[in-house]
């Protein structure tokens, strides 16, 4: 696979490694002759009186590019010597000959000799720095390319497709990586890369590995039958992280490998630290992702922590005044008639009954509410969804609603359309139920509450508006939060523990809706409902 089909990238890379790798002694050889031989051909196209001087510098030219195009010292002086050679052979008279017959050729020659072989030292100590200057800078861009990548990674998964790729693009060869299995017997190749970025099924020539083998064991040596019964050559590089994996050492602690699937010999010095680098960015990837993932979870229960402690505190206040009341009205009841104790007369006796009755009924409804809401948010509850009138839920939560509500001028406004929705029935009646209640709570006795159903671009709304004293902005953010009122923060008034909204969210949320508050005109506030309209369509025989 070819390096260089990936792109821009991929492109500025190649030159630099061409410059940067170190050819064989036949490889400068060749070059060296090659361009003497063109030097000599150019001199014969410039072989007139008076062009010598010409083809002299052809020559020192010549050796000059022997030493950009090669590594050795070496080479430039065996250059340098032989184009004085071939000048005086060939072009100097008696030509064919290496005889002189000019005193002054001798110091000519050693002059030209001198030019060629410090011109060429020249040539090659700026071509050693250009490739030291190339080298760090492909480096820096290489790594900083990487941070980069690794930087958008979300999960372990993504970072070391980045890490895969990079030591793709790198090697020109596919990358295989390695993890432990769920017993830690074995590591196990689970997905090849190339430098294209794709991910595609296992090399087929990578083996199963024992992870007890310290990863230098790996490196050029093929795997015997004991191993998996393949040979398979390839760089290895372990990835270690903050929980104790290390690059070498105690073989048991070589969990994650990736294999660049080549000879060992295929990189360079310089490329082998430049994928060092990579993979030791791709370890303070991991090591980034694991500690984002330890405070998510820190968080998460940082925050159920606050809410078993606002829940326990709502229970301790709100609900323990209810069953203060029952319990208390349950004794009156008992108590009439015995010694000392008036009897009581039946509409005192009724009063009480109903108020047992009242907090009895409140009490069974912040358990639902309680329930519901653990169990929506839990993933516990499947909706039984069907096809229902919004007009109709309505008209059945106002049958289950607070008996308040005949302190309070209520109306409900409906759709000239049909509004229907694809609902759980239960559940939607009990979230209308709660915003009513809640509008009946927080509201004096004498005020309006208007319940207004619509249908407006696929979606029906549904919105329950008063004209109370309405909710503060501030409170408006966070209503829909648990164990939060818009009195005091935390519920402790109106005898409500701030569940109702919660679960009215939940519910709405569940059903692919969604649920908002507004500040109403002039006073008050109206809470909306929106949901999917169902899409009722008639088959035509």
């Amino acid at each position: 696979m070819d390096v260089r089909t990936d792109g821009d990238i991929a492109d500025s890379f190649w030159w630099r490694r061409t410059t940067l790798t170190r050819r064989t002694p036949l490889y400068d050889a060749c070059v060296s002759v090659g361009l003497l031989v063109a030097a000599t051909i150019v001199g014969a196209l410039l072989d007139h009186p008076g062009l010598a001087p010409s083809i002299m510098i052809v020559y020192v030219f010549a050796v000059q590019l022997c030493a950009f195009f090669t590594w050795s010292r070496l080479y430039c002086l065996l250059s340098s010597a032989a184009a004085v050679a071939l000048y005086n052979f060939l072009f100097v008279d008696p030509r064919y000959s290496l005889s002189l017959i000019d005193r002054g050729y001798p110091g000519m020659f050693f002059i030209m000799f001198v030019v060629s072989l410090v011109s060429s030292s020249i040539a090659l100590a700026l071509r050693r720095a250009l490739a030291q200057a190339a080298a760090s800078d492909r480096r820096t861009h290489m790594v900083l390319e990487t941070n980069r990548m690794l930087q958008r990674c979300a999960d372990e998964q993504q970072i070391v497709h980045a890490m895969a790729t990079q030591l793709a693009r790198l090697s020109g060869c596919p990358v295989v990586w390695y993890s432990a299995d769920a017993e830690g017997d074995d590591l196990l190749p689970r997905a090849t890369y190339t430098a294209v970025g794709d991910a595609a099924p296992v090399h087929e020539l990578a083996p199963q590995m024992p992870p007890r083998l310290s990863a230098s064991a790996y490196v050029g040596t093929p795997l015997d039958a004991t191993y998996g019964g393949s040979a398979f050559y390839g760089i290895y590089l372990t990835v270690r992280t903050g929980d104790g994996f290390v690059r070498s050492g105690d073989p048991a602690s070589v969990v994650r490998v990736l294999a660049i699937v080549a000879e060992p010999d295929v990189l360079t010095h310089e490329e082998r630290t430049l994928a060092d680098a990579i993979v030791s960015e791709g370890e303070l990837a991991l090591d980034r992702a694991r500690a984002m993932e330890a405070r998510e979870e820190a968080a998460v229960l940082a925050k159920n922590e606050q809410l078993r402690a606002n829940l326990l505190r709502s229970i301790s206040h709100d609900l323990r005044t209810p069953l203060t009341s029952i319990s208390g009205n349950a004794d009156v009841l008992l108590d009439q008639g015995s010694t000392g104790t008036a009897v009581l007369d039946a509409q005192t006796r009724r009063g009480l009954l109903l108020s047992i009755r009242s907090d009895a009924l409140w009490l069974n409804a912040t358990v639902e509410n309680l329930l519901a809401i653990t169990k929506l948010e839990g993933g516990g509850m499947h909706l039984s969804t069907t096809l229902e009138l919004m007009d109709d839920i309505v008209e059945e939560a106002l049958r289950h609603v607070s008996p308040a509500v005949r302190e309070h001028d209520l109306k409900v406004v409906a759709c000239d359309e049909p509004a229907l929705v694809n609902v759980d029935a239960r559940l939607m009646v009990q979230l209308v139920v709660n915003l009513v209640n809640n509008a009946i709570t927080y509201t004096p006795a004498g005020s309006h509450i208007v319940i207004s159903i619509g249908v407006d671009d696929g979606r029906v709304a549904c919105s329950v508006a008063d004209d109370g004293p309405g909710i503060a902005s501030e409170d408006r953010e966070r209503i829909f939060e648990s164990f939060y009122t818009a009195n005091h923060g935390l519920a402790d008034s109106h005898r409500s523990v701030g569940l109702g909204l919660s679960l009215c969210r939940s519910i709405a949320l569940a059903h692919g809706g969604s649920i908002e508050v507004a500040a109403a005109d002039p006073h008050g506030s109206v809470f909306t409902i929106e949901l999917p309209a169902a899409d009722v369509s008639f088959d035509k025989e």
